[in-house]
């Protein structure tokens, strides 16, 4: 018999829906519900603190951040995203859709050494524990969405991720968007599932046991 969490997980999957915006979506934020997936996120885990540039005055040591974007906010991103983006994509249609977004980025350490760098982040191992912690945090906001039927999707955030849109929505700019996860109505629209789910290999095509070498 399946237990829930493992229910949860062989269940999950990803849809995305879209509405035209000149006629989005009458769904509302359930704000509750929305802060208790975010709590329940809180617990995954990680190796490092998040570097005490990212406190902002607390000291808040997880390597990620939530922001949490209620209906309202989703449909002023439509134009502010029309009016900003020279490649909008579907992204005015999702969010047309959308009874919350949340955003979900995590921290960068920032550069060692004198040099100049003029990169998203540095490739150092405590970087790849960070973006592998905040990623263990949207799989678990995930995870407790589909627990109680709710309809996600986990978008890389196209112009969602640029400097004007984290200014527009008074997010550092000092972080990086690891996933805007979009929760969407459980009916109309568009809705395109998941290309992927169903072209998984099974479980001993990708794993094997190792044994040392003699």
């Amino acid at each position: 018999m399946s237990s829930p969490v493992a229910t949860a997980i062989s269940t999950r999957s990803t849809t995305k829906v879209m509405f035209d915006p000149n006629a989005p979506s009458r769904g509302a934020t359930d704000n509750k519900t929305l802060e208790d997936l975010v709590a329940l996120a809180g617990w995954a885990p990680f190796h490092k603190p998040a570097h005490r540039s990212h406190w902002h005055g607390a000291r808040t040591i997880e390597p990620w951040r939530f922001y949490m974007a209620n209906t309202k906010t989703c449909r002023s991103l439509i134009g502010f995203i029309e009016a900003n983006a020279e490649k909008a994509g579907r992204l005015p249609q999702m969010l047309a859709a959308a009874e919350a977004l949340v955003l979900a980025t995590w921290l960068p350490d920032p550069p060692d050494g004198e040099e100049p760098f003029d990169g998203l982040f540095q490739p150092t191992i405590g970087n790849m524990e960070h973006i592998a912690a905040a990623g263990a945090a949207v799989q678990s906001f995930l995870l407790a969405a589909t627990e109680r039927n709710l309809t996600t999707y986990w978008s890389s955030g196209g112009f969602i991720r640029q400097k004007p849109t984290f200014e527009y929505l008074g997010i550092p700019t000092t972080e990086v968007l690891l996933g805007a996860i979009f929760v969407f109505p459980d009916e109309g629209g568009q809705r395109i599932p998941g290309s992927l789910r169903d072209k998984r290999s099974d479980a001993p095509k990708w794993s094997r046991w190792v044994t040392p070498r003699a």
